[in-house]
C-alpha cells in the first residue's frame, strides 16, 4: 500500500490532481487517507444491499434493490415525466467554466451552489476568482456547499476573506471507524453563507 504514497503513481494511477494530493499530504500520507476512507465504509456497510456506490465500483451493475433513488421505478418515472415538461425544470446546462458561468447570471439569481470537490485542484488566485464569482451570483444568506480531499481545506480563509461565514457541517478524523457517508471518499463537508 505505500505505492499510494509515491505521487507519480498516484497521478499515473488515480488521477489525483497535484494540488489535491499536497493537501493529503500537507496532514498525513495518501496510505493513511485510503484507509480512513475506506475501512470505515466495510466495516458500517453491505456493500451488495444498501452501498450502490461500491457496488457499483467493484460489481460493475447496480440490482434492482440496491441502486440510486433516481432508478428505482417510481422515481424514474417522475424524471422522465418532469423532463417532458421542461416548463417544470430547474436544470441548465452550461458548458463554460464555473466562473464564466456565474459571471453570466444577474447578481443574486442563485440561493444554493453545491461545487463538490474542484476547488481543491485550484490555485489561489483561481479559488478567489471563484469565489468572487459565487459571491456576486447568490442571494444575501445564499450558500455553497462542497466536499474536500482536506480536513481543512487551504482555501476555506479564501471564502471567509471574502465575505463568508464559513462552518464544517463533518470533519473526519485519522484512524477513525466512523464514516461520513455511504462513500466517504471526502475528509469533509463544509457550507459557506454569503453574510
Amino acid at each position: 500500500i505505500h505505492i499510494l504514497d509515491n505521487p507519480l503513481a498516484i497521478w499515473r494511477l488515480m488521477g489525483v490532481p497535484s494540488n489535491q494530493l499536497k493537501m493529503l499530504h500537507d496532514e498525513g500520507s495518501m496510505s493513511q487517507y485510503v484507509r480512513d476512507t475506506l475501512d470505515p465504509v466495510f466495516l458500517s456497510t453491505h456493500i451488495s444491499t444498501n452501498n450502490y456506490f461500491y457496488r457499483m465500483l467493484i460489481c460493475q451493475q447496480y440490482s434492482q434493490t440496491c441502486c440510486p433513488d433516481y432508478l428505482t421505478k417510481p422515481v424514474f418515472g417522475k424524471l422522465q415525466e418532469i423532463a417532458r415538461n421542461t416548463q417544470d425544470t430547474t436544470f441548465n446546462i452550461h458548458t463554460a467554466t464555473i466562473v464564466d458561468t456565474l459571471q453570466k447570471m444577474r447578481p443574486g439569481e442563485l440561493s444554493k451552489a453545491v461545487i463538490m470537490d474542484h476547488m481543491d485542484w485550484c490555485t489561489s488566485d483561481e479559488a478567489d476568482a471563484e469565489i468572487d464569482a459565487l459571491k456576486t451570483a447568490l442571494k444575501q444568506g445564499g450558500f455553497v456547499l462542497w466536499r474536500s480531499a482536506a480536513r481543512i481545506p487551504w482555501y476555506v480563509a479564501n471564502f471567509k476573506a471574502l465575505g463568508f461565514k464559513v462552518e464544517a457541517i463533518s470533519v473526519r478524523q485519522p484512524n477513525t471507524q466512523t464514516a461520513l457517508d455511504r462513500v466517504n471518499m471526502y475528509a469533509s463537508f463544509y457550507k459557506a453563507t454569503k453574510l
